[in-house]
């Protein structure tokens, strides 16, 4: 049996699938279950803690005709775009499936409605499971780093080290680059790591240059697996509403989610029972489903009134020990 499930980007999404891999490898042990992404995600499923066969996302015909000759019995498209929708109507599956978006309550949740609420989108993920009748119960994500990989290869990362990610695509998701500043200049006992991808480097590099206090700057430097190790080095991961905020949910570490522009009740919460939510809760938020590329009120106040000392009182409450870097031994 082969199951196939379509979910092309991004890396937040991505992480929020494993679930449903997990669900499907329990419900069907003996099937293999491929996945289909695009390229410059594939190393990211192989992290899952379900084993799942990566096929990287190609836009010829030849791939198209390749996936269509092979036989699956499942396909589940859990990204509802046109590229994803033709995948799986192309293929021969007996079986095609898709999720329930909720557009419309996130529409409204977007308006102003406080009363609608989206727990999570694995919720909506597990939508497109019930024509097989898996049940409702699922667990959090989980990404797993390969045992026979040492946690030692990046002994540059300072004991008592705050990881940091400190942008996003979209603006309104971006705690300021000034207030960053602010916060680590504080210092309060604690080094820092910046992290992110190449486009997020010249961020990185200028916070880390105008801090006065030890901040590394690991921006653009890793894949997927080295992330994951850098952060089970550290004592405790602080991003906004972000992937990798999902990610470092998905390995179970202490952490801090900065909301501004978006909100939780979207359902982009990060699952993990040692995270902190932090957001103002304004009656403007949420302005937008995934972000804008400028405050729509033009005084950014969901970020601007969330000043340093509230991530530093956040930080208080995790009681975090800063006699070693404490996960540094963790396996997730």
């Amino acid at each position: 049996m082969k199951i196939l499930i379509i979910r092309l980007s991004s890396l937040g999404d991505i992480v929020l699938t494993e679930p449903i891999c997990a669900l499907l490898h329990d419900s069907y042990p003996q099937a293999e279950i491929h996945y289909v992404c695009k390229q410059a995600f594939a190393d990211l499923p192989v992290l899952f803690a379900t084993e799942v066969k990566v096929i990287p996302y190609d836009k010829s015909l030849q791939f198209h005709w390749k996936l269509r000759e092979t036989k699956y019995d499942i396909v589940i498209d859990l990204h509802g775009k046109l590229a994803s929708i033709l995948l799986m109507l192309i293929s021969r599956a007996g079986k095609k499936l898709s999720y329930n978006k909720q557009r419309s309550i996130r529409k409204a949740i977007v308006k102003g409605n406080t009363n609608l609420n989206i727990d999570s989108t694995v919720q909506l993920y597990m939508s497109s499971l019930k024509k097989l009748g898996i049940g409702t119960s699922w667990q959090y994500p989980k990404l797993m780093i390969p045992p026979n990989v040492s946690l030692d290869i990046f002994q540059d990362i300072l004991p008592n080290t705050i990881a940091i990610f400190p942008s996003a695509t979209h603006f309104t998701k971006r705690y300021p680059a000034d207030m960053w500043i602010d916060f680590i200049n504080r210092n309060n006992g604690y080094n820092y790591a910046l992290f992110g991808s190449n486009y997020d480097a010249p961020l990185c590099n200028a916070i880390a240059t105008e801090s006065s206090n030890p901040c590394a700057n690991y921006a653009g430097i890793m894949g997927y697996e080295d992330l994951l190790i850098a952060l089970k080095r550290c004592v405790l991961v602080i991003s906004g509403d972000t992937g990798p905020m999902h990610l470092a949910a998905a390995i179970n570490m202490p952490q801090i989610a900065i909301f501004g522009g978006t909100h939780p009740r979207l359902g982009f919460r990060p699952l993990n029972a040692k995270a902190k939510i932090l957001s103002m809760d304004l009656s403007c938020q949420p302005c937008s489903l995934h972000g804008e590329k400028a405050c729509p009120l033009g005084h950014f106040n969901c970020m601007r009134l969330l000043e340093a000392d509230k991530i530093a009182n956040a930080i208080q409450d995790f009681q975090l020990s800063k006699a070693s870097a404490t996960n540094s031994g963790d396996k997730p």
